[in-house]
């Protein structure tokens, strides 16, 4: 466990939010930056002393951390709906379109999804024809990507991946993944470098904002310690234009209501209000970003 200075703004300063325990034991302070509001836990545990808590079972059993069997069709199936909304929220594929009219003949799309866990968003690019590569550092869905997917899965952590090939990227995505980086603000930077003149980077992470206050120590996404970084909607833009990324698209969805087996008709229907009007008004707990790296033309 280690002090650290804030990932955004760098200052040591800190104001005390909760102190809560993993399911291990371990307790774990989570506190707010007095200098740019960003919600972290610090002191922070070491990459080694997180990682102990992805195991297979994050991926098979159903906890408020994990999944259902991460593995199953019909989870596979659930997340590329997911993708598929997210992306028409974004209007990903009107970029989409545009780009791939500026391509020669024979020549593809390329993406790379960091964080790919079993490589779902690289099977979904991959079928839609993009050259699709993905970077993982779990070793269950690595090997699941790799020998049941068939996919082309690096095990690396990306702050220190250096490719052999020198292909840049077309579109890069941190699906739900930038919250559990050791140094957020350093990925995003090193993304730039891996980015096509006028590509894309999509994010999505769990947002810090009023849902997230009101919940308090039960908010759905307050996982320590695999949750490191809790970004709010206008520190996270604001951290995306600093480091030159440009003309951001994004919105929130989630009202944090979890429809459990069983649940009634009328929690079915409140929920489906409330995930509406947390999405219109925006003040979802979840928070989707799309912005470019700018082209060689833009100046």
């Amino acid at each position: 466990m280690e002090l650290i200075p804030c990932n955004t703004c760098g200052q040591n300063r800190f104001r005390p939010i909760f102190t809560k325990e993993s399911p291990l034991g371990e307790s774990f302070a989570i506190v707010s930056c007095e200098f740019c509001g960003l919600v972290q836990v610090n002191p922070q545990p070491d990459f080694l002393s997180v990682k102990k808590y992805y195991d297979d079972s994050y991926f098979t059993q159903r906890t408020e951390r994990g999944y259902d069997n991460y593995y199953s069709d019909k989870l596979r199936t659930e997340i590329s709906r997911v993708f598929q909304l997210n992306l028409n929220d974004l209007d990903f594929f009107s970029w989409e379109r545009e780009r791939l009219s500026s391509l020669s003949s024979g020549e593809k799309l390329s993406s790379l999804d960091i964080g790919c866990a079993a490589g779902y968003f690289v099977a979904y690019q991959k079928d839609r024809g993009y050259d699709a590569y993905g970077i993982e550092i779990a070793d269950g869905p690595v090997r699941f990507a790799r020998e049941t997917l068939h996919l082309n899965i690096f095990q690396e952590n990306f702050l220190s991946w250096d490719p052999k090939f020198q292909n840049k990227f077309d579109v890069i995505t941190l699906w739900a993944t930038i919250e559990h980086l050791h140094q957020p603000k350093e990925t995003l930077a090193k993304i730039q470098n891996h980015l096509k003149p006028g590509g894309v980077l999509i994010l999505s992470t769990c947002r810090y904002g009023l849902l997230a206050k009101l919940a308090g120590l039960a908010w759905r996404y307050l996982n320590v310690p695999e949750h490191l970084y809790y970004y709010s909607y206008r520190g996270l833009k604001q951290l995306l234009l600093d480091l030159g990324y440009r003309k951001p698209v994004s919105f929130t969805y989630g009202s944090g209501m979890t429809a459990r087996p069983g649940a009634s008709v009328f929690f079915k229907l409140r929920k489906w209000v409330m995930d509406r009007v947390v999405k219109w008004f925006q003040l979802g707990d979840m928070m989707v970003y799309m912005v470019r790296k700018e082209s060689l033309n833009s100046k």
